[in-house]
């Protein structure tokens, strides 16, 4: 136990000591800060103008007013009848543009290729229309706009043939059912969001910190240094305090940038409105089921890499053998997603006991799903006991491959040496 702490100590100050560990954590501190705080700007700044504008109100209007309302956008219209649509109406659905009427189509089609006005529409009748614009976009909402009054306006005037009243008519269409809900179990609609929030920091956690791992393991073995370690430490000591080392600083700067985004957002909540309040109410069961199967599959993930870094001789060699262990998590990554809209489903009930997918889906069943306490049980003490016994499996792997150098690794390889008496 001695040597795992000295090594534990050791590993875990050298990592907090890194350039990368201090500078990444630093910019993503300040981006937070920064990025989080703009609104704060913005806002002020449309303040001054509101009461700039609040002033011209007041007192005369300015030059700069009157401007701006001689630069409106000019649109046309041609219309076969002349009652089909009131001038009236269609300035009050359009109260940003200029309103002009052409006497034919040749008339607004030029206007518009000529750029005097930006775009026109013909009326055919009381339900048929044309638009013309010179170039497309795919933000272009004109004709929809005017679809809808057009709309608006047919409907006006068939009710009046029928003698409705048309206020009578708009208030019953306009009437709005209220509705309240009650959840009696899990709220999976609002869990969803930092469902997915969450689903998605413990996958990145789980990619880029364990291969780091393998990589440190790795150099230690390519440069003969671990040679040295294993006459003064037992392997097992080595393995268990770099791989909780790492875990631990994995986790460490991953709270420090989540709570430096948070703190930045309580402090400018005014300015972003509140908008993400109702996604930072997470239930503590959530929570705790994230932390305990989080930190096991971190450990299970990172006992992996660690041993696949001692069976490479070089650095190179990291990348390529851990490939697979990289497409396992993106593999369970997609696991959890499809479990979080499908949380009753029969792959998502028994994705929560497998030990490799169950660090990630039993607490996204818990969030939006319905997992009882039983359930939760047993799928702990599956991953937990999964965990220890890859630790072990890690530290023989690790004892193997620390003074194996030459071969390229292989499963058969590995197989071998599992196999091999000590």
């Amino acid at each position: 136990m001695r040597e795992f702490f000295l090594v534990f100590r050791f590993e875990l100050q050298t990592m907090l000591k890194k350039k990368s560990f201090v500078i990444s954590t630093a910019l993503v501190v300040l981006g937070a800060f920064v990025l989080l705080s703009l609104p704060r700007f913005f806002m002020s700044e449309e303040g001054v103008n509101d009461n700039t504008t609040q002033g011209s109100v007041d007192g005369e209007i300015s030059e700069t007013d009157l401007s701006q309302g001689e630069e409106k956008a000019q649109f046309m219209i041609y219309a076969e009848a002349s009652d089909v649509i009131p001038q009236a109406m269609v300035e009050m659905m359009f109260p940003d543009y200029q309103i002009t009427y052409a006497k034919n189509v040749d008339e607004m089609q030029n206007a518009i290729i000529n750029e005097t006005a930006e775009c026109g529409f013909a009326i055919h009748d009381a339900t048929h229309f044309t638009y013309y614009v010179n170039n497309s976009s795919l933000m272009d909402s004109m004709s929809a706009r005017f679809a809808q009054l057009l709309e608006k306006q047919y409907q006006l005037n068939e009710l009046e043939k029928l003698n409705y009243d048309v206020n009578q008519v708009n208030a019953i269409y306009e009437t709005k059912v209220q509705s309240e809900m009650q959840v009696l179990g899990t709220d999976g609609m609002n869990n969803y969001f930092y469902t997915y929030a969450l689903i998605f920091i413990l996958y990145m956690m789980i990619l880029i910190y364990g291969n780091q791992i393998g990589v440190g393991v790795a150099s230690e073995k390519s440069n003969r240094a671990i040679e040295i370690l294993t006459t003064s430490c037992s392997p097992n000591a080595l393995i268990f305090g770099k791989v909780i080392a790492g875990a631990v600083v994995g986790a460490l700067q991953t709270l420090i940038m989540i709570g430096s985004i948070l703190l930045a957002y309580q402090l400018n909540a005014d300015s972003l409105d509140h908008m993400l309040d109702p996604y930072l109410n997470i239930p503590a069961e959530v929570l705790i089921t994230f932390a305990m199967f989080g930190i096991l599959g971190y450990l299970l993930f990172s006992f992996l890499f660690g041993a696949i870094g001692a069976m490479c001789s070089k650095l190179e060699e990291v990348n390529g053998a851990t490939m697979p262990i990289q497409l396992l998590i993106i593999v369970v990554f997609f696991i959890s997603m499809l479990a979080l809209d499908m949380p009753d489903a029969l792959f998502s009930k028994i994705a929560m006991y497998v030990p490799f997918t169950s660090w990630m889906c039993m607490f996204v069943n818990v969030a939006v799903g319905s997992v009882s306490t039983i359930e939760l049980v047993i799928s702990l003490s599956i991953l937990a006991f999964t965990t220890i016994a890859m630790g072990l499996l890690g530290a023989k792997l690790y004892r193997r491959g620390t003074l194996t150098y030459g071969n390229s690794l292989k499963l058969k390889h590995m197989i071998r040496m599992l196999k091999r008496k000590d």
